[in-house]
């Protein structure tokens, strides 16, 4: 019996240490943490807007921890119960939860709109995120009936900032293309004093501005009431936030400084594929300072962004070979499971099929990527249990 107990104790030990994390050793490179809270449905309750309350809820999140500060990214609509490939958004569908849920709204800060028409009136492909080569990724792919879309968020280890990529390919002829934001400088308050700051004006509360798109290329919003660290009757002051995105890309910059949310609207260039962005959480950060920071900052990240590696190496470099290798010894040890040997070979042969389209970067490259991404998190996903049912198979 104590040699059983013995062998047991060994045999646990080698499955935990199997299954937990690799400890980083200390030559490895620093990475971005990256969390990934999978699907969840909720019934939507009092306090959602009206048309959604009592329908099923989809929420999807991501988290990029960066060590110098933490993003978290969240799909979240409502379904449409006559149409499962419908989504009814709240008051958006791409949201920015963490740093702080009130700067860049969490309940949906960004909206693409191609033709007059929001992306988000159709139910996400996928949302995947991964960490690789001192970058977290965050891919939001839609499969909208104007064109293939991914909008997707890299942030850097060590970096205080998201950049973002409005990436698609056409189903029809685009003649217009519009990106919205929503922020709520500060807090969810009513009684402070709203400011949007750019690099050559400061409009107040109640101003309607139209840029200058080739001088005016970021805005901070602030609150001069709620400063960060400032406690009202019923809020504190959380700071300010703030965007920047290639001027050369814009033809139209325009906003209205609300005292409660402010939406800025950019038209953007149609003739274009590809467009990009800077997205900064300044929670914690006093007005001045985070001006500061930005106007000394502004040109060098608006060079970085326009010539910023968005693509992804990790996905098309997947080792298919070395991982295909692996997953047969372990499955050698569970004959018996069927369903995961057959599984994981049908997965083999499709990360073949769609790495070789991403590798091409020809047309449906997009939805390749994103197909290829998913499968490789299920992929790894079920790799722990099967590794547990194979080392239990060996006691």
């Amino acid at each position: 019996m104590k040699k059983f107990h013995l062998a047991a104790a060994s045999c646990l030990a080698l499955i935990l240490s199997s299954l937990s994390p690799a400890q980083e050793s200390p030559q490895e490179p620093p990475q971005v943490l990256v969390t990934d809270s999978g699907v969840s449905t909720v019934t939507i309750g009092p306090g959602a807007p009206r048309h959604t309350i009592g329908l099923q809820g989809h929420r999807h999140a991501i988290v990029m921890g960066t060590g110098a500060r933490t993003y978290a990214l969240r799909y979240a609509v409502a379904l449409d119960p006559n149409d499962p490939q419908a989504a009814i958004p709240g008051e958006g569908y791409i949201g920015m939860p963490q740093p702080s849920d009130q700067n860049w709204y969490a309940g949906g800060f960004f909206d693409l709109r191609l033709n007059g028409k929001s992306i988000g009136g159709k139910l996400i492909h996928s949302l995947t995120g991964r960490s690789s080569e001192g970058r977290g990724t965050a891919d939001f792919v839609f499969d909208a009936s104007q064109a293939v879309v991914r909008v997707r968020f890299v942030a850097k280890v060590g970096g205080d900032c998201v950049y973002a990529q409005a990436l698609f390919e056409p189903k029809q002829a685009i003649t217009s293309v519009q990106v919205a934001t929503r922020c709520y400088p500060s807090g969810f308050t009513q009684d402070g004093r709203r400011h949007v700051q750019t690099a050559k004006r400061d409009f107040a509360q109640g101003d309607r501005a139209v840029l200058d798109v080739e001088n005016e290329w970021w805005t901070l919003y602030y609150d001069r009431v709620y400063d960060a660290g400032y406690i009202g009757t019923t809020r504190t002051g959380v700071g300010p936030c703030a965007m920047l995105w290639i001027p050369s890309q814009s033809e139209k910059v325009g906003f209205t400084v609300g005292s409660y949310g402010i939406e800025t609207v950019i038209d953007l260039k149609p003739a274009q594929r590809d467009f990009r962005f800077v997205f900064f959480d300044y929670a914690g950060k006093k007005n001045e300072a985070a001006k500061a920071d930005l106007r000394g900052r502004a040109q060098t990240l608006l060079e970085e962004l326009t010539t910023f590696a968005f693509s992804d190496p990790s996905l098309a470099n997947w080792p298919l070979s070395q991982k295909q290798a692996e997953i047969q010894q372990v499955l050698a040890s569970v004959p018996e499971d069927k369903e995961a040997v057959a599984q994981y070979e049908r997965w083999g042969r499709e990360l073949a099929a769609q790495v070789n389209l991403v590798r091409s970067g020809s047309a449906g490259a997009i939805m390749a990527e994103a197909n290829a991404a998913t499968i490789i998190s299920q992929w790894e996903r079920g790799l722990p249990a099967l590794k547990l049912k194979a080392l239990l198979n060996r006691i």
